[in-house]
């Protein structure tokens, strides 16, 4: 085989094998992307978590979360990091809102901002009950791990 056909050929080759790539990674992204694993906080029986308050503070690891008890029975989870400048937010019990020290940011109960810098609302996690142990507990992460 003669240099050039060599050349021709490993050309061609390469050209096949990154177009073969492109559409498999176009049909199938999801063999691409790197997924995080979840993690799954557990908070403890419901009728012991929720004993002197309608609202519990978590802090796990780097994250600290507030788990409020609605009216109708359900529970939510908000991160406790403004979504302007990251500063902890505190929930009132008496306003029903959560405050920012830093820079005055209030939002209502569902964590929508009401006043102040802050744009976004506060992240959420959904709060699972186990009905057999009545266990509250939350995945921070990806959900289908």
């Amino acid at each position: 085989m003669k240099r050039r056909t060599f050349f021709e050929q490993l050309i061609k080759l390469t050209a096949i094998t990154g177009i073969s790539a492109i559409t498999v990674a176009g049909i199938f992204p999801e063999l691409f992307v790197l997924r995080r694993k979840s993690k799954k906080i557990v908070f403890g029986k419901k009728d012991e978590v929720f004993i002197d308050a309608p609202y519990v503070v978590k802090k796990v690891d780097d994250l600290t979360l507030i788990i409020k008890k609605d009216g109708d029975g359900t529970f939510t989870a908000f991160s406790t990091a403004c979504t302007h400048g990251g500063c902890p937010v505190e929930w009132a019990e008496s306003d029903q809102k959560f405050f920012c020290r830093c820079h005055g940011g209030v939002f209502d109960a569902n964590g929508r901002p009401i006043s102040g810098p802050p744009k976004k609302p506060l992240n959420q996690y959904p709060v699972r009950e186990r009905i057999q142990t009545q266990e509250l507990f939350v995945y921070i992460g990806n959900e289908d791990s």
